[in-house]
């Protein structure tokens, strides 16, 4: 699907149709998906590509599956900063890649558990099953938008913020995220993907 930017009119081509948001690769304009309409957010982002192997419109391999990277969020947590990769598998399964310094972790929305349900439910140390793994919570912390790219599947605007909480299972295989940003916490599981085993190449 090709859509046009609602402030300088060029076009972006949009690969899930679930995608809510998206930013002008010319102009840097956030338009969000409001009522059957694309809208113009009043906000610009324009991101760096850094040093990742990953970058908007790839095609990875991670362990046999096919994914495609739709777009990116940055995220400051006052000491330095992470990047979500928002990709879609060739199944048509929608997936974050948590890159953390070059750490990896495929992860995907999950169930919250029933005892989760604020963040003052949760110290750092804190046991909890998610997926019927336990893990255990490492950090938390506030998450501020430093910019995103490309499509997203949610409102996400540049300088909001956001409580976080990350932990791993106990047997450090499994990556847990926890976003504070809604009514009902929001929970990506998932499972940390050595740099070597991500290839990626042009479409």
């Amino acid at each position: 699907m090709v859509i046009q930017c609602a402030s300088c009119g060029a076009e972006s081509r949009i690969v899930n149709p679930a995608s809510v948001s998206v930013t002008c690769e010319y102009c840097g304009t956030i338009s969000l998906l409001v009522d059957e309409t694309w809208t113009d957010s009043g906000k610009e982002s324009r991101l760096s590509q850094g040093f990742s192997k990953l970058y908007r419109g790839a095609v990875c391999q991670i362990g046999g599956r096919n994914f495609q990277v739709l777009g990116r969020v940055r995220y400051s947590f006052g000491r330095g900063f992470w990047d979500e990769w928002f990709v879609q598998e060739d199944t048509g399964e929608r997936h974050w890649i948590t890159e953390d310094d070059h750490d990896f972790a495929l992860q995907q929305r999950v169930d919250t558990p029933a005892s989760l349900n604020n963040v003052h439910a949760l110290s750092v140390g804190d046991q909890l099953e998610v997926s019927g793994v336990v893990c255990q919570i490492s950090e938390i912390g506030y998450a501020d938008c430093l910019g995103i790219e490309g499509e997203l599947p949610q409102n996400i605007l540049p300088n909001e913020r956001y409580v976080y909480a990350d932990g791993t299972s106990l047997d450090g295989q499994y990556t847990v995220g926890v976003e504070f940003d809604e009514t009902v916490p929001t929970v990506y599981w998932g499972k940390w993907v050595p740099a070597k085993d991500i290839v990626c190449h042009e479409p």
